[in-house]
């Protein structure tokens, strides 16, 4: 049984050059949509901000009191000023990392294996880090004999089918 993982493990390492370029691809496609996402609702803003001020400034035009016209002219502008400087794209964070799932894993992974560093540099727990490794260890074992075991009856069975037939 271990040639077979010897095998799996040699597979698993032939195939891996051919993914990684393409994980790459996805992971700089997905923060670029990401941007252009941001992008898009920054200009969408803009874009109503000026027919807004377009729209009302043409309504205060046609106001009959021109010193009302006037006033409320210079409060447009200023609330369109002052609306246009605050960005909306600041609602919209960590725009710069992808979201795909697989690389959401390997920083979790990592972000994981970080924590369990620190958790091990703190008196005591090295201990039950320890005996919890072991017993998930002998835990595998058990589970890896039981699946080799179920294998094996797997086989025997299409052995024997095949036998009779």
């Amino acid at each position: 049984m271990s040639s077979r993982a010897g095998e799996v493990q040699r597979l698993v390492l032939a195939i891996l050059p051919l993914y990684i370029p393409i994980l790459w691809v996805a992971y700089s496609t997905n923060k670029k949509l990401n941007l252009s996402k941001r992008l898009i609702e920054e200009y969408t803003h803009k874009e109503v901000l000026s027919k807004t001020y377009e729209g009302l400034s043409e309504q205060i035009s046609n106001l009959d009191n021109s010193k009302a016209s006037k006033e409320l002219r210079a409060k447009l502008l200023y609330n369109i000023l002052e609306v246009s400087s605050e960005n909306p794209g600041k609602l919209i964070s960590n725009y710069d990392k992808s979201d795909h799932p697989l690389m959401d894993a390997l920083e979790k992974s990592v972000q994981l294996t970080n924590a369990v560093d620190k958790l091990d540099k703190i008196p005591g727990l090295s201990k039950i880090a320890t005996y919890l490794d072991k017993k998930t260890d002998k835990l595998l074992a058990t589970e890896s004999f039981k699946a080799e075991k179920g294998i094996e009856m797997v086989e025997k069975a299409k052995a024997t089918e095949k036998l009779e037939t």
